[in-house]
């Protein structure tokens, strides 16, 4: 919008220049609204019909799943809380938690080796993330569930030399521990690569920064890394440790029971498969909903703890 300005020229009095001066204007769509005439909300028709099919479909699925006899709703009730089910969970959530807890471990050092000035050290990091990532989880469980069939004994000694202790393999590696053992192993490989990615969304001039100040290894960790790298690494994290809940169930060919071969158990006794997946199905779906509430509470106090920073 322009206003058309009358300008005097002092030298002549009776001479005028008319010039063309800009004034501001709101930005478009945000003028005010003229008195007297009502807001009225956009209607959007086609979105109301999507909503109305989708509870229709809903409906159909909810009426045919909760009619059908064929389900065995009374057979899910009585195993939901049956005792080999929750044996299986509790082995289940051990087994999720000394999986990512190894692999969190082993992942951020080999994080470090990745990002190491050292070439020799990177590439070896490397090596290790393609190898244990390429690797089926399920051949890596088995391997070292059945470490004895190629090292009976484990000993320690001398390298090249005398040994002076030797204990049994299938007593050292129980099957449950070789099922950590193989899943902390996979864990570790993803690990390291979401660690890597959020170290690298830091710009490294911010550590050189830090550096110039004064600051510490341990106060640039603390004051800069850990702030900027826990929102970035955080939903990938609990991605993978949710993944881990029904990645356990690769167990089930190392002969222990996790909530998915107890269940498989009792339906090859039953004879009643679906209805014992479906208790297995409640159960995942606790631990999954039991872990996104763990990681937005988290998620949230990192966001408070970085706006107070």
């Amino acid at each position: 919008m322009t206003a058309r300005i009358t300008a005097e020229i002092a030298d002549d009095p009776g001479a005028a220049v008319s010039t063309l001066v800009p004034t501001p204007t709101a930005p478009l769509g945000t003028e005010p609204t003229p008195p007297g005439l009502p807001l009225v909300r956009r209607k959007h028709p086609w979105r109301l019909v999507s909503y109305a099919l989708l509870a229709l479909i809903l409906a159909m699925l909810a009426n045919s799943v909760l009619t059908n006899e064929r389900w065995r709703w009374d057979v899910v009730g009585e195993y939901l809380f049956d005792d080999k089910v929750l044996g299986g969970l509790w082995i289940t959530i051990v087994l999720t938690l000394g999986a990512v807890g190894v692999g969190l471990a082993l992942g951020s050092v080999i994080a470090g080796l990745r990002m190491s000035s050292s070439r020799v050290l990177s590439i070896i990091a490397a090596w290790y993330i393609w190898f244990f990532r390429g690797v089926p989880v399920i051949v890596q469980v088995i391997f070292w569930v059945y470490l004895a069939q190629l090292y009976p004994v484990i000993s320690i000694g001398i390298p090249f030399g005398p040994e002076f202790a030797f204990y049994d393999t299938n007593l050292l590696v129980a099957p449950i521990i070789g099922c950590i053992i193989g899943l902390s192993f996979n864990e570790s490989a993803y690990m390291a690569e979401i660690l890597r990615g959020g170290v690298a969304a830091i710009p490294p001039g911010q550590i050189e920064a830090a550096r110039a100040v004064g600051m510490t290894p341990r106060q640039i960790r603390r004051r800069i890394l850990a702030p900027q790298i826990l929102p970035v690494v955080l939903p990938p994290f609990f991605n993978n440790v949710n993944a881990m809940t029904k990645t356990t169930a690769v167990v089930i060919l190392a002969s222990v029971t996790d909530l998915f071969s107890a269940v498989m158990q009792i339906g090859a006794r039953n004879l009643q498969q679906t209805p014992l997946l479906l208790v297995a199905t409640f159960w995942y779906l606790v631990l999954t909903a039991g872990l996104t509430l763990f990681q937005v509470g988290l998620e949230r106090l990192v966001a408070r703890s970085a706006t107070r920073s």
